[in-house]
């Protein structure tokens, strides 16, 4: 490992560790009872924080959840930024701000959603064969302020993880925990201007809320411009003492402007500047509404919900990856447009069985989703954005529907076992509307049954081991589906084996390793500018993480993943044996805050505040046996506040670093050059430092 990785693990590691001894150490107790016994008289009592929840509901070792704690340890620009505390999962943005993350988890380039099942509110994220790629998602109707926590789910193990949990599951939980309004001014680098508006009603629970945000930016470089809008609305309201209603809506719209991609070698020979543009008409717009509602019965004898949901998503993205290369009159500029409508709903009912325990019961689940979706893609001149030729033209039909069931048993007090089975049908319709396959109409039927189980046997009080697995699939685009066709599936079979512990105080950490078999899988070609089927492929590796929350004042949370992934399999130019293209290696996270009061000023607290997070992204394959660059960035925030109101400065890429947050290998031609004979390296370039003053104000 490179130093500057071997010194980020360290500084991430040693004040988790640090604090987590030195912390006081006793049993937790609910706030406002008698200090525990052993404390000097008159002691107070200790507030303990511990996160997570019961056991019973874990499915693998390496499966976290994220609390506000670690959330807001360090500074993040928007709700997508949050997913990069989950174990493994880097993010990079090389198309304007305004478009879905591509996503890096345990050895996967998830691509922009591909790979990584996401839910946020009740509803999901992911787009089903969106035009610029399967399991399209994008989080930016979401504030980092309204997310209190995030459910990170590696693998495939849990029977409620379905299509698109691949490489694992993301799921936010909403809530804003600010009494009254809240309202934050902020201005930084590049011209960017953010405006954020937020509501809980005193005395009321976090779910019950209201929130709006405005952003505007010019970027760090020509072609980089973005602005947004959002507001997302929640209540929850008790209708009986164990029924509950909570219902969700918002509404997104953004405009962005992408640089594109440079050569690498125009780059380091000075022949254009980093942040420069090949083409300056690249960008887009999106757009999303949704409304979700969540009945909940919790009673003691069993509990239930059901959760419907509509959601609206459209696309439009121009983007050219290739110069003049496919058409050296007209450019290879591609417009991709896709416009999707989605319903669906879950529900769930747990019956508690106590076969050996009070803690047994069986979980069963029922879920339907139909996308509506209508697409295409179209090549525009460079000179006058003339259409030169369509590719797609094209509506499609997709439904998901089936059940899973859960069961959780403990035989004997040290050993749980949990699995179950989960059934999807899946049926698509495509029909093509123009080119010579206009009027065209096909249909397509499939199904999946996947396996589920874990075992956990707790030797110690504080220790458990675990061992898991799970069937999974990945859905095909539905356009590259024939008449008739028996829709195949990319199937996913996840092992893992691992520790996990936890302290009582706050302390939590797990060590484990995995692995994951794929029948096929995908990988990004620049020509096509999405993502194409290659041979199966088999990724081992192993995940640490360790989270320190030993008192009110200070957040810590350091993990660290490495991932091998290769062919298992030979074709498509691919051999046995060889690295996945554009999937890292190793990636390493650290979050960790300080918040203690200063003094007093007039009789009132002066709070101060400080957060930082490391991140390191290490050996990134390319294609053609070539390597991308290593990746370490450091952000950082400090607060005052005063009563209420408080300033904070936040500092992005910190340090300066120069990176690459996308790196390619292909034939091109930009810039009025010749086309390459060879494969050439081509980058997107990452954000310099950046910082942000904010202002906010509470009443």
């Amino acid at each position: 490992m490179p130093g500057h990785a071997l010194r980020a693990v360290c500084s991430g590691l040693f004040p988790a560790l640090v604090l987590s001894l030195v912390a006081p150490r006793v049993e937790a107790e609910p706030l406002g009872q008698k200090a525990p016994e052993g404390l000097p008289a008159g002691a107070a009592p200790v507030e303990v924080r511990v996160q997570g929840e019961p056991a019973a509901r874990r499915q693998a070792a390496s499966e976290v959840v994220r609390g506000r704690e670690v959330l807001g340890a360090a500074p993040h620009r928007t709700a997508s930024d949050l997913m990069v505390v989950c174990p493994g999962v880097f993010l990079t943005q090389h198309s304007g701000e305004g478009k879905a993350h591509q996503i890096f988890y345990r050895g996967f380039d998830a691509a922009h959603g591909q790979d990584l099942e996401i839910w946020a509110g009740g509803a999901p994220v992911n787009d089903v064969s969106n035009l610029h790629g399967q399991g399209y998602a994008d989080l930016h109707f979401l504030m980092p302020e309204v997310v209190k926590s995030i459910r990170c789910t590696p693998g495939s193990y849990d029977p409620r993880q379905g299509d698109f949990a691949v490489a694992g599951s993301l799921e936010l939980k909403l809530g804003f925990d600010q009494p009254g309004a809240t309202a934050k001014v902020s201005a930084g680098s590049f011209g960017t201007r953010r405006y954020f508006l937020g509501y809980n009603p005193p005395g009321g629970s976090d779910e019950t809320f209201a929130a709006a945000e405005l952003y505007e930016t010019d970027g760090f470089g020509p072609s980089r411009a973005a602005r947004r809008g959002s507001g997302v609305a929640q209540g929850s309201f008790a209708l009986t003492p164990t029924l509950s209603l909570r219902v969700m809506g918002s509404a997104y719209a953004s405009r962005f402007d992408s640089a594109g991609v440079l050569r690498l070698s125009d780059i380091e020979s000075g022949a254009v500047d980093r942040f420069a543009t090949y083409d300056p008409r690249q960008g887009g717009d999106s757009s999303r509404a949704q409304l979700v509602a969540e009945l909940r019965d919790s009673s003691a004898r069993q509990s239930f919900s059901i959760t419907p949901y509509v959601v609206r998503h459209t696309m439009r993205l121009r983007q050219n990856f290739t110069g003049n290369l496919l058409d050296p009159a007209n450019g290879d500029g591609v417009q991709q447009l896709n416009d999707a409508t989605t319903f669906g709903f879950q529900a769930k009912v747990r019956h508690p069985l106590a076969l050996f325990s009070k803690r047994d019961n069986l979980e069963l689940g029922f879920f339907g989703r139909a996308d509506y979706v209508e697409q295409s893609q179209r090549r525009l001149s460079a000179v006058d954005d003339a259409v030169t030729a369509e590719d797609v033209n094209a509506r499609v039909r997709a439904a998901d529907m089936g059940a899973y069931w859960d069961l959780a048993l403990q035989p004997l007090p040290q050993l749980a076992v949990r699995g179950g089975l989960r059934f999807d049908g899946l049926a698509y319709g495509a029909e093509d509307r123009g080119g010579k396959a206009a009027g065209q109409a096909r249909g397509s039927q499939g199904a999946h049954v996947g396996a589920k189980a874990t075992v956990e046997y707790r030797p110690l009080p504080w220790v458990s081991a675990l061992a898991s697995y799970g069937d999974g699939f990945r859905s095909p685009q539905a356009r590259s589906l024939g008449e008739g066709e028996k829709t195949p599936f990319t199937t996913v079979r996840s092992y893992e084996a691992g520790l996990r512990f936890r302290d009582g105080v706050g302390t939590t950490g797990s060590l484990a390793v995995f692995q994951t078999l794929l029948s096929e899988d995908l990988a990004f070609d620049a020509g096509t500018a999405r993502s194409e089927r290659v041979p199966g492929t088999r990724r081992t590796g192993f995940a640490a993480e360790l989270t320190a929350l030993p008192a009110p004042w200070f957040a810590s949370s350091v993990s660290f993943t490495y991932t091998r992934a290769e062919f298992r399999e030979s074709g498509q130019g691919y051999r046995s044996g060889e690295l996945l293209p554009f999937v890292p290696a190793s990636v390493l996270r650290s979050d960790s805050s300080l918040g203690r009061t200063l003094g007093h000023v007039g009789g009132r607290a002066l709070e101060g505040r400080i957060g930082w997070s490391l991140t390191y992204l290490g050996r990134r394959p390319l294609p053609f046996a070539q390597m991308g660059h290593d990746v370490f960035l450091v952000d950082a925030s400090a607060g005052l506040k005063l009563s209420r109101v408080e300033l904070s400065v936040e500092a992005f890429n910190l340090l300066d670093t120069s990176w690459y947050d996308g790196e390619f290998a292909y034939a091109s031609s930009f810039g009025g050059r010749s086309a390459s004979l060879v494969p050439l390296r081509h980058v997107s370039v990452g954000a310099p430092r950046s910082l942000m003053l904010s202002l906010q104000l509470s009443i």
